[in-house]
């Protein structure tokens, strides 16, 4: 009937508010441990982070939002947005009934441990530190995969938590591709002389003025952003009208940390163009994680990289760096940032390497869920794997096993989809290319307002109404393929 149709949509639409307002306080609480929190709040901080965790766990499972949800299901009388809200939320409730409210609140609360021993053990590089918490969090996840029950094995549960629909097996002979279509122009690749910045200091306050004035530049709205400073680089949104993103910086070079800002900053024009009207549902979102790094990828990569770019915020770095940049020009700067050359860091990797560094935490965190690998034995694995992948070996934990923040924060499943994403965005350049008559053309004469456009039309309004996989057919005209990215690499980095 249609009066309790509308009653029970206005039921599903408060309680999916809450949600988001629940998710948005955890998010901020999150934030603020990253950037701000004394050392000494980290216990309490997970205690919080867990009460908010089961909160929201509580609210989704609740029995009156099912029914509600299991009414709407078939209404006749819901909009194309409410009907997608209504599927996402469905999708979500079913996936949170599997599993028990202390069993969510256990993960929170030994997340937020785990990522307190993170920081302080790889500053101190004692894996010993670490291996406890990050054992409690594996140990976890495994129950909650075996709760979730979803796919083949225990990680496609967690897996299509980040990248609806993914399954381990289907992606185990993507990445074995990649790495085998990828070692040979990587051989080649490396082989090209290296140009690097003279030995300077760049100032670290002038480099976050530069994050400010590029972001600015091409198109985030700082009136409803921040940016500041992080061990590791992120991007989130409390709420919208907020969005937040925090890059690293090195004082020798401003290469590495403007690249980060340019992918953070990717992220974050994507959470500043969901649609408003479904602001507080779930369609006010990326329909996977997959989706939201073909954005950071496209805005690092495909515009971050380009000559076109160096020469164009070149008088800003002059303006900026008086001193750093004499002597140094658009295209010492450029061929600075594109050195082939395997290294330890995934953030700081080169284009042509960096879905090795994927492809590897891929297989280690495969055989860990599947209890193949032990966290004792990890840092020795992870060596020897990027020794196999890469042909270097990093000298201490600090520089392998523990250099990401993504294991100790209970992130399993999360690595493939930077791979995805980098799929994704090399395939959005080409139609962007073709719809712009020339992106190089765009970045050049300043018309990021174009390119932002595009993304904002084929991607960003879109919010989560369809799958990723439709998304990007729709918005690319193409199927999910490599052959755009290693177009892109050999073009970028050969030609």
């Amino acid at each position: 009937m249609p009066g309790r149709t509308s009653s029970e949509r206005d039921l599903v639409r408060e309680w999916m508010g809450t949600l988001a307002d629940l998710a948005g306080a955890a998010g901020l609480l999150g934030w603020d441990r990253e950037t701000l929190m004394p050392p000494g709040g980290a216990e309490g901080r997970a205690v919080q982070m867990g009460t908010l965790a089961a909160l929201h766990h509580r609210e989704l499972v609740r029995d009156d939002a099912g029914d509600a949800l299991a009414a709407l299901a078939d209404a006749p009388d819901l909009d194309d947005d409410m009907r997608a809200a209504v599927r996402l939320a469905t999708r979500a409730r079913d996936r949170a009934v599997r599993v028990p409210e202390a069993l969510v609140r256990e993960i929170s609360e030994a997340s937020s441990r785990s990522v307190s021993a993170w920081v302080d053990a790889r500053a101190a590089d004692d894996f010993g530190a670490f291996a406890g918490p990050l054992a409690a969090v594996l140990e976890l996840k495994r129950r909650e995969a075996e709760a979730i029950g979803i796919g083949d094995e225990p990680y496609d549960a967690l897996l299509d938590e980040f990248e609806p629909g993914a399954r381990a097996a289907d992606l185990e002979p993507v990445f074995a591709n990649l790495r085998e279509a990828l070692a040979p122009l990587v051989a080649e690749a490396s082989e090209r002389p290296a140009r690097t910045l003279p030995a300077r200091e760049w100032d670290l306050d002038g480099q976050m003025q530069l994050a400010r004035e590029v972001s600015d530049m091409v198109g985030f709205d700082m009136s409803c952003g921040v940016i500041t400073r992080s061990a590791h680089p992120f991007t989130g949104s409390p709420h919208r009208g907020d969005v937040r993103f925090t890059t690293r910086l090195e004082l020798e070079s401003p290469i590495s940390g403007l690249s980060a800002v340019m992918h953070e900053v990717g992220h974050a024009l994507y959470e500043q163009g969901f649609p408003a009207e479904a602001d507080r549902t779930p369609v006010h979102d990326a329909p996977s994680l997959g989706a939201h790094e073909s954005q950071s990828r496209f805005w690092e990569n495909q515009v971050g990289r380009s000559p076109a770019f160096w020469e164009r915020i070149q008088p800003t770095m002059r303006r900026i760096f008086p001193e750093a940049m004499t002597g140094v020009d658009a295209a010492l700067l450029h061929d600075a940032g594109q050195v082939v050359r395997p290294s330890l860091i995934r953030v700081e990797a080169d284009e042509v390497t960096y879905n090795l560094h994927i492809a590897l935490r891929f297989g280690l965190e495969l055989a860990m869920m599947r209890g193949d690998l032990q966290v004792a034995d990890l840092p020795a694995a992870f060596a020897d794997g990027m020794e196999d992948m890469l042909g270097i070996r990093p000298p201490t934990t600090a520089l392998g096993a523990m250099q990401d923040i993504h294991w100790a924060d209970g992130l399993f499943g999360y690595f493939p989809t930077y791979t995805l994403g980098n799929l994704y965005a090399a395939q959005l350049a080409e139609a962007a290319d073709i719809a712009l008559g020339g992106i190089d053309d765009a970045i050049a004469s300043g018309e990021f307002g174009a390119i932002l456009a595009f993304m904002r039309d084929r991607v960003h309004r879109h919010g989560a109404r369809t799958t990723t996989r439709e998304l990007m057919r729709a918005a690319t005209g193409v199927e999910l393929g490599s052959d755009a990215l290693i177009s892109h690499l050999r073009r970028s980095y050969l030609g």
